[in-house]
């Protein structure tokens, strides 16, 4: 038995109505969104540990008061040392999540555990991250403490200028 094209095409659409067919259905999806100002850093004032003896290992922590504490051998021999100070400005009504991180050596001086102080609050381990933090609006600072090891190799007139990163963020 021979079966053309064209009424085996009809037998499989006539038994696709027959089986209840299908029915098309549409919906009207909304889109919400805001806007608001981008976040903007600016770092006015760079950490600063002073004069630090040369030749001597140890380690040397600012922190956010601007205050030097040694250890572990480190002298401090004179100087100002600071605190540093990134400024943050942004939303008015977005809070922000704070961190550091990406710590990078120069001249043997080894730069770990910042520290920092927004909106008067202390996080001793700035790495670990603050959330929920004040909207930063038309300005806030950051303060941060550092503390940095050396290995004893540095001489006398090198400025070795270890970095790490801060990142801010809404949320």
């Amino acid at each position: 038995m021979k079966i053309s094209k064209k009424y085996l095409a009809l037998a499989v659409a006539a038994s696709f109505f027959a089986a209840g067919g299908a029915y098309a259905a549409t919906q009207s999806v909304d889109i919400d969104m805001s806007f608001d100002t981008a976040l903007t850093l600016t770092n006015p004032t760079p950490i600063d540990f002073g004069i630090l003896q040369a030749l001597t290992s140890g380690t040397y922590t600012v922190d956010t008061t601007g205050a030097l504490s040694t250890g572990g051998g480190g002298v401090a021999i004179g100087g100002s040392p600071n605190a540093g100070v990134v400024h943050i400005t942004g939303s008015t009504t977005q809070t922000v999540a704070i961190s550091t991180g990406s710590y990078v050596a120069d001249g043997n001086v080894t730069p770990s555990a910042a520290t920092c102080l927004y909106n008067s609050v202390l996080t001793t381990d700035c790495d670990t991250g603050v959330t929920g933090a004040l909207a930063p609006g038309a300005g806030q600072d950051l303060t941060l403490g550092v503390t940095i090891s050396a290995d004893g190799s540095q001489t006398a007139g090198s400025t070795p200028a270890p970095s790490f990163t801060v990142t801010v963020i809404y949320g």
